[in-house]
């Protein structure tokens, strides 16, 4: 029997009421709820459900591109209720990850609303002897830019990235993104970063039990893709359902050793 043969067994003998037993409902964004500027089939009336039921929904994304005042007004204008609250993103781990190590200068390759989440954070950009260099998805980026890093970086100046997505999905294709942009300059300098914060770092899950106080087993994660929303999951000791809407396959769940607690085709076949 194949994985999602017996995976779907799986489901439909007990999923429909594990599901509805959680409380806390973590779910990934572009591949999961949407893709690109189009919201997924079932995604809108399965989050507006929850609500009703008083379920906590959490919006969980790596997209540094954004603030999180940004995606409050993407998510409403797409349908689904949201506020500031419920937006969990790479850069608040991030964020968190510079204030445990005291800084509060970095050279920034981001866009302006990434700067502007640090600045809130009382964590500046400048150029003028940053403590580290911080790298995240850039939408704006310039070669002088990537230049003026790596040279900060060939000259010891530290530097941390937002999360490891080597591009972004959309409706037109993928896009480079920050792990893509945090490889050039490994290659380029020869150093590694600190460290790579984002999705699968277990802070993302971390942060929801701070701001919730809840119970690691009340809660379960929605995402499509296997290394950074699966395995996130699995280092959080929390459940996962892996939708196959987004990045990861047929083929690349076969071919992974990742298990997901449940696989669906996408969140219109889950039924509350």
């Amino acid at each position: 029997m194949g994985i999602i043969a017996a995976v779907a067994i799986k489901f439909a003998s007990n999923f429909s009421k594990k599901f509805a037993s959680k409380e806390i409902f973590l779910f990934d964004l572009d591949g999961t709820l949407y893709l690109g500027r189009k919201v997924l089939p079932g995604a809108k009336s399965l989050v507006n459900k929850l609500h009703r039921l008083n379920k906590k929904v959490f919006y969980f994304t790596n997209n540094s591109s954004r603030s999180d005042a940004q995606y409050v007004r993407k998510l409403r204008k797409m349908g689904f209720p949201c506020e500031a609250s419920q937006i969990v993103m790479s850069t608040h781990t991030l964020i968190r990850g510079l204030k445990s190590k005291g800084l509060k200068r970095v050279y920034c390759l981001g866009t302006p609303a990434m700067k502007s989440m640090l600045k809130r954070s009382r964590i500046i950009h400048t150029s003028v002897k940053p403590q580290a260099v911080v790298v995240g998805f850039d939408k704006t980026l310039t070669y002088s830019k990537l230049l003026f890093a790596s040279r900060l970086i060939d000259k010891g100046v530290p530097y941390f990235v937002a999360h490891p997505d080597f591009f972004c999905p959309t409706d037109r294709g993928p896009e480079p993104d920050c792990g893509s942009i945090a490889l050039l300059l490994e290659k380029t300098c020869r150093k590694k970063p600190i460290a790579v914060y984002g999705k699968p770092h277990p802070w993302m899950i971390d942060e929801v039990i701070r701001r919730q106080k809840c119970s690691r087993s009340k809660m379960i994660l929605i995402g499509d893709r296997l290394q950074t929303d699966i395995l996130m999951a699995k280092a959080s000791r929390i459940q996962s359902l892996l939708v196959l809407s987004g990045e990861t396959k047929r083929k690349d769940l076969k071919a992974s050793k990742l298990r997901p607690d449940f696989v669906l085709r996408s969140v219109a076949e889950i039924l509350l």
